[in-house]
């Protein structure tokens, strides 16, 4: 481990008995290297097999689940009978999740007996961001209206629709596998790279730190192998990959709240700036407005923005809760 830590606050944390403060030091140990990753599972699985075997003899399944079962939603009509060992690999998962969570996190699973599955579902609101461990101990942050959905039986296979920065566990034998809304999949085994897929954007965009990952289409076709330093532009409706050369930290500072843009354009700077803020922007445009702009947000308000905006573009704009309208 590059750094020690104190496995009293790792069973707090764990239990759930940990600050704000305390959960971003662990989860900042946890991101430093592969060691800590590493010692975190063993710490992890030693707590949830001392807690098996103290509550084994005594446990109530069927009282344990109809608990569980009233914070989530009822997907399914019809009766479920859960097993046993699928509802503590269930509980375990969900632990960890509520456990990692930072931010405005939130969750919710469904579980299915036919179909021996346990769905985990994580979702960042809209002018939130969060972060979280997953149960394979992969360390994933999640940008405003992001969902990323996986089966707690099998960790490491996700979707997601959204943005994201994986930092994936090691494991050769087992590859890690994201798949989007259009289709478009990106497999590794072992790496950091940011993910970028939202409905409303032509593109998806996956941006490599560290690593290497595969870009598959539809149909299983591989597109583009990425190194370190390379971005691949996915556009469903061509089925086919882009790839460039980027500085990739610009794709990935807004996990550290600060956002930044070069030469981009009014229409696709403002659902950017929606999903920062948590607000809906009106334009009244009697005119198409073809600024451009480059510009670093960290700190500033929304007002702040705007102004600083119009300092190159005329417009402008009147904010109303969490509704804003701007007018050319």
């Amino acid at each position: 481990m590059e750094k020690s830590i104190n496995e009293t606050l790792l069973f707090r944390f764990l239990d759930k008995e940990t600050s704000e403060e305390e959960n971003e030091v662990i989860l900042q140990w946890v991101s430093d290297s592969e060691d800590n990753r590493t010692e975190f599972q063993r710490i992890h699985q030693a707590y949830h097999l001392s807690k098996l075997r103290s509550l084994k003899s005594e446990i109530d399944v069927d009282e344990a689940w109809n608990k569980l079962n009233k914070v989530l939603p009822k997907v399914r009509t019809e009766k479920k009978l859960i097993y046993p060992a699928i509802l503590w690999k269930v509980a375990a998962s969900i632990l960890l999740v509520v456990a990692g969570g930072v931010g405005s996190l939130w969750m919710s699973g469904y579980f299915s007996h036919q179909q021996q599955s346990a769905v985990i579902e994580l979702k960042a609101s809209k002018g939130e961001k969060s972060q979280a461990i997953l149960a394979d101990g992969s360390h994933v942050w999640l940008n405003s209206q992001t969902v990323l959905k996986y089966d707690a039986l099998n960790p490491r296979k996700v979707t997601m629709e959204g943005e994201a920065f994986f930092d994936v566990k090691k494991d050769h034998d087992q590859p890690f596998e994201v798949t989007t809304p259009s289709g478009m999949k990106v497999i590794v085994t072992g790496t950091k790279f940011n993910l970028r897929s939202f409905a409303d954007e032509p593109f998806v965009e996956t941006t490599l730190e560290e690593g290497e990952v595969l870009i598959e289409g539809e149909n299983n076709q591989q597109l583009a192998q990425l190194e370190p330093g390379q971005q691949a532009q996915y556009k469903a409706g061509e089925n086919k990959a882009s790839v460039r050369n980027v500085s990739t930290e610009l794709y990935s500072l807004w996990k550290n709240n600060e956002l930044r843009f070069a030469d981009i354009s009014f229409a696709d700077l403002i659902p950017r700036i929606e999903r920062w803020y948590g607000v809906t922007i009106t334009l009244n445009a009697k005119q198409k407005n073809n600024d451009r702009f480059t510009m670093t947000i960290k700190t500033e308000s929304l007002r702040e923005l705007l102004n600083m905006m119009q300092l190159t573009s005329k417009f402008n704009y009147e904010i109303k809760g969490e509704q804003v309208k701007i007018n050319f």
